[in-house]
């Protein structure tokens, strides 16, 4: 493409001085010249042409001179327009001002063809170089808008991902504990079959759904390893007792091998999930009568798991895909093969996440043998760390429904969310027993695990011993207190310090009741349940209150939170686009603390707090008159009239026209 070049020159021999010494250069296409007899007409070819790159222009000129002109170029912001100037030697002051308004380099007059030729082509050098930079800048810019595109469409497939398996669970609940109960009331064999089987495959689904998520936190990079002093040897002894009973019910030998008393820090969870993981894939394609075998080794900086199975095995074009998401073994002779696809890929992810790595080995004449290498710290250097020692919650979370009996997850029903820290194993395993019909219980052996939960899933309730290692009860109590996420929560302590003075400083530290042991079960019920009251009608308060602009005027803490969600939407009130993940981001929370924080507060989801905040605001306008009803939905966020009328009418049984009466 030619550079287009204006010369600006009261003297028309100029242009035939331009014209007949790059003749050449504009026959091939590098060069096209305008002329212009003075400044005036310069501007205006300026402005209908922004493709002019490069001026000569004169300064002592008619109508407009080039000082003048210089001046008035610059106001026209173009990104790459390089002035030179063509004057007399005796005009060297001029010139001077004119380098000073921008002018990039001079030509003599009379004008000498090289120094003409050697200015305009370092012109065309410097042209070409802002081009290059700015088309560079350009493909940095659309790269990050591409960037930030991809991040937002994965975001959104993320979020549709995560709801629309929350939304398989709902059913999936509603199905399963109807068959319970069905199964409980039926004595003929031949209705017991059909339960049975019926919940079967009904917990495979609710399996498949479990998988799913397991994989879209995988993917969404939201999980990360939690390191704790882990007693490798005991995890693998529960292992071997969680697949005992289908190894017998199957005739498949079980043999488990292992170094005792190997301590090592990793991550709990993942360990376990990998090993069940790959263990469950052994059993579910491995025939009656065959042999699965665990075994984990120490190696120098790390562990040695093997996973051996008598199986079917791997065709040798499935083993480069095998831990590929949705790809499962596919030998049509087995009735065992029924599988989602994702367990190997979920186990690989978690592998990865531990900086370690896995493989799969052919064993002969059939089955399979999966390593896996974990670099590991050993126990006796970290000191510091917590001490995993319970392994029930690890060994139970991926087993599916042939191996253990219905285990409901917190997003399967509507019980409120319960969090106990307790050291002592038995009276722990006492307290889920009596508490779990009414409550999701969730348990930790000691504050510090507590506290670090808590701000994972934000309980509705926590009830915590006193006396505890790492972190005992009070300083569990004092945390959760000076913490903006979890100030709320309401706290029961529950411990055999039960002489007044602890029972006070209990209370002054911001428990809400104080119970001593020995305890009355359905007294501590009680007491949980007059809390969870209390909390909604704090609720009722602040929806009726508190979502009210015009209503916010306490210094409690949660008040302090609902002044600091207020700030944030009166900031992005017009912002139609402003959402749940723009709130979290804005109040330095993240999603999920958000969801429970907010929900926990005022009743009220945020995507169902942002609307009605908007709505809120909006009514105020109108009753105050102060903009007419399009203007009060743009400024309140509403994308147009007819939906912010929609949405006033469904909110407040009237529309917006009838509100300003």
């Amino acid at each position: 493409m030619a550079i287009k070049v204006l010369v600006v020159d009261d003297e028309p021999d100029v242009a035939v001085i331009f014209r007949q010494k790059f003749r050449k250069r504009v026959a091939a296409g590098e060069l096209e010249f305008v002329f212009a007899e003075n400044g005036k007409v310069a501007l205006e070819v300026l402005r209908a042409d922004p493709e002019v790159s490069l001026v000569f222009t004169d300064i002592r000129m008619p109508t407009m001179d080039g000082l003048t002109f210089l001046k008035e170029m610059r106001q026209l912001d173009r990104q790459v327009l390089l002035p030179l100037v063509v004057s007399a030697y005796d005009d060297m002051p001029n010139i001077r001002e004119a380098m000073r308004q921008g002018a990039w380099d001079f030509v003599i007059k009379p004008i000498d063809l090289d120094d003409l030729e050697r200015a305009l082509n370092q012109a065309l050098d410097e042209i070409q170089q802002k081009l290059a930079a700015i088309a560079a800048t350009s493909q940095l810019a659309q790269a990050e808008r591409d960037r930030i595109i991809a991040m937002r469409n994965k975001q959104a497939q993320q979020e549709f991902f995560e709801n629309i398996t929350h939304e398989f669970r709902t059913p999936l609940t509603l199905l399963l504990a109807p068959l319970e109960s069905a199964l409980g009331l039926s004595t003929q064999p031949e209705v017991l079959a059909y339960l049975q089987q019926a919940k079967k495959s009904g917990h495979l689904l609710l399996d498949l759904v479990n998988q799913l998520l397991d994989y879209a936190k995988v993917d969404a990079q939201k999980l990360q390893p939690r390191l704790v002093k882990l007693d490798l040897s005991g995890l693998v002894v529960e292992l071997q007792r969680a697949f005992a009973p289908l190894a017998a019910q199957r005739n498949i030998r079980f043999e488990v091998s292992h170094l005792p008393n190997l301590i090592g820090v990793s991550d709990g969870k993942m360990i376990g999930r990998i090993l069940l993981n790959l263990l469950s894939n052994a059993f579910k394609f491995t025939a009656p009568g065959g042999e699965v075998m665990l075994e984990m080794a120490r190696l120098e900086n790390g562990v040695l798991i093997r996973v051996k199975d008598s199986g079917i095995g791997f065709q040798g074009s499935e083993t480069k895909d095998i831990f590929s998401r949705f790809q499962s073994a596919a030998d049509p002779k087995s009735a065992l093969q029924a599988g989602s696809g994702l367990g190997l890929s979920i186990c690989k992810s978690l592998v990865e996440l531990l900086q370690g790595k896995i493989w799969l080995e052919h064993a002969e004449p059939q089955g399979s043998i999966f390593i896996v290498e974990l670099p590991m710290q050993f126990g006796e250097h970290e000191s510091s760390l917590p001490m995993e020692t319970s392994f029930d919650t690890i060994v139970s979370m991926d087993l599916g429904p042939e191996f253990q009996a219905t285990h409901l997850g917190p997003d399967e029903d509507d019980k409120p969310l319960l969090l106990i820290a307790e050291d002592h194993p038995d009276m722990r395993q006492y307290l889920r027993q009596i508490l779990q019909d009414e409550f999701h219980v969730e348990v930790a052996e000691h504050g510090r695990a507590a506290w670090e939960m808590a701000q994972a899933i934000i309980p509705d309730i926590v009830l915590t011993d006193w006396m505890m290692p790492v972190m005992n009860g009070l300083e569990l109590l004092q945390s959760l207190r000076h913490d903006r996420d979890t100030h709320h929560i309401p706290v029961v302590m529950l411990t055999a310090k039960a002489d007044w003075e602890h029972k006070l400083e209990g209370l002054a530290t911001g428990a809400e009741a104080f119970l001593p042991k020995p305890f009355h079960p359905q007294e501590l019920k009680t007491v949980l349940h007059n809390l969870l009251v209390q909390r909604d009608r704090l609720r009722e308060r602040f929806r009726t209150e508190m979502l009210r602009p015009d209503k916010v005027g306490s210094t409690s803490m949660e008040d302090q939170f609902i002044l600091d969600v207020k700030r944030v939407m009166e900031k992005h009130l017009m912002d139609e686009q402003f959402g749940v993940e723009s709130m979290a981001d804005a109040l330095a929370m993240s999603r999920r603390t958000l969801m429970r924080k907010l929900t926990a507060v005022t009743g009220q989801a945020p995507v169902k707090f942002i609307r009605g905040y908007r709505l809120e605001r909006a009514q105020q306008m109108l009753r105050e008159h102060s903009a007419p009803i399009w203007e009060v939905a743009v400024k309140t966020g509403f994308g147009s009239a007819s939906y912010f009328t929609k949405c006033f009418k469904d909110h407040f049984g009237m529309s917006p026209r009838e509100a300003t009466h």
